[in-house]
């Protein structure tokens, strides 16, 4: 988990500024993406009129499956993001700050501690690549054996492919074959 108690630097002026580095755990990002390792990144923290704003970059270390031959593949995602916290709670009386019910902005806990942990999960997920290769010249899978398309795979005749008339596309099949060969 990755968070810090900011209730000395809300005492401070607007401009006032800590920096941090991290290297921790985050929550499970998805269930599709496997995080293999902590986030690590730097936060730089500068309390702002309303309350902290937080600027993060980070990587995380992340396994997924190659969109051409379904391998694992491991990437190192790099991801930065800009965030103002406002206080939950008063830092003075101790008594929680009105908040309106449509208002989606972070705040700052109770305990005066800011968590990032959420806002990493969300950066990791919109910083995932479309489609991951393993190599970007991946050749993929034979769609005939499924094999992967590498220098050990060789080549089918077009009549080596069975039909498999369990399938519900094997008509179609036949179709298809019978008018190939008009």
């Amino acid at each position: 988990m990755v968070s810090v108690n900011v209730a000395q630097l809300l005492q401070e002026a607007p401009g006032a500024v800590r920096e941090f580095d991290f290297s921790d755990r985050v929550a499970a990002v998805s269930d599709e993406v496997q995080l293999r390792g902590p986030v690590r990144g730097h936060a730089r923290l500068m309390r702002t009129s309303e309350g902290i704003l937080v600027h993060s970059d980070h990587v995380a270390p992340v396994t997924l499956e190659c969109a051409r031959c379904l391998d694992e593949t491991r990437l190192e995602l790099m991801g930065s993001f800009d965030e103002e916290f406002l206080p939950s709670v008063d830092l003075r009386t101790g008594l929680p700050v009105a908040v309106p019910a449509d208002d989606e902005q972070p705040r700052i806990d109770e305990h005066h501690e800011i968590d990032l942990d959420e806002l990493l999960r969300q950066n990791i997920l919109t910083n995932l690549p479309l489609q991951p290769l393993c190599e970007a010249a991946c050749p993929g899978l034979c769609a005939t054996c499924g094999q992967r398309l590498d220098r050990t795979h060789r080549g089918h005749a077009e009549d080596e492919a069975p039909i498999d008339p369990a399938s519900p596309f094997a008509r179609l099949a036949t179709l298809l074959k019978n008018d190939e060969d008009k």
